[in-house]
């Protein structure tokens, strides 16, 4: 019922509505963990997405949220690793972002050197985002090598035929390009779970962990981008960080898949 109720709301009620409703939400939020929180000397923590300190993060549903723009832990990760890790902010780069998360969708809009595409499938029971086109990650509307990045986040397992979405992204980077993913891990199970008999939303909640998911993935993922012709690296960032900064920041331990297309090959005549 819940469910239902949410995915409604998502149709009748504007998108610039719900994301007003969000922002007073966070900011109620956090006030009360502020004012009525234990921990009145603890250190500031710092979202890079946001580039600001705050008191506190805001700590809901086993996560903790940026006051003002509703970053999770594993965005913030992501954010560093993008920081950190490669030129994405530093140089003029063209971006594909699938299922553009608001926090992030703000940091990109921002970056001048970012020639940035953000894009979701605009399917029943999802919000539609002002700003974000329309696109199929099975059929994207782009070139062959467009891209220099595609940032994918909590989408392949959602995606009936991830090999097809898989091949996609690989067909729109640049060669040398790179694409960051992000999805649910079950380290445990060793090997990818997925049934297509599973179809109710309660079973598939049941089984793989929320009503629209289509899969539980292990860290056999690597072999499947792999199997595409990708170059894949599964990271623990999380894990470079001090103590300190690892608070500091509200990271998550979560794996971060950095699959890059290979370079074409040089020619031996030049």
């Amino acid at each position: 019922m819940k469910t239902k109720i949410v995915n409604l709301s998502k149709k009748i009620v504007p998108y610039k509505l719900r994301i007003a409703l969000r922002k007073l939400n966070w900011r109620r939020y956090y006030l009360q963990q502020t004012l009525f929180g234990t921990q009145k000397n603890a250190p500031k923590v710092y979202c890079p997405i946001a580039e600001k300190e705050f008191k506190k993060f805001i700590s809901l549903h086993n996560d903790l949220l940026t006051p003002t723009n509703g970053a999770r832990s594993r965005h913030r990760l992501i954010c560093l690793f993008l920081k950190n890790e490669t030129d994405i902010f530093k140089a003029e780069r063209k971006v594909l972002h699938i299922a553009p998360e608001y926090c992030l969708y703000q940091k990109f809009i921002a970056t001048e050197s970012c020639k940035y595409y953000p894009g979701d499938k605009m399917a029943d029971g999802y919000g539609k985002q002002v700003g974000v086109n329309n696109v199929d990650l099975t059929d994207l509307p782009y070139d062959d090598f467009f891209f220099d990045y595609v940032l994918c986040n909590h989408v392949l397992e959602h995606i009936p035929d991830d090999r097809k979405a898989m091949a996609e992204i690989y067909r729109v980077l640049q060669p040398s390009g790179e694409a960051v993913i992000t999805i649910p891990i079950d380290e445990a199970i060793g090997k990818t779970y997925e049934d297509e008999t599973i179809t109710s939303p309660e079973q598939r909640k049941k089984h793989f962990g929320q009503w629209d998911h289509l899969r539980l993935y292990s860290t056999d993922i690597k072999e499947r981008l792999e199997s595409i012709g990708f170059e894949v690296e599964l990271i623990r960032y999380g894990d470079r960080f001090s103590r300190e900064d690892y608070a500091k920041y509200g990271l998550c331990n979560n794996l971060i898949i950095h699959a890059k297309r290979a370079a074409l090959p040089k020619n031996d005549n030049n």
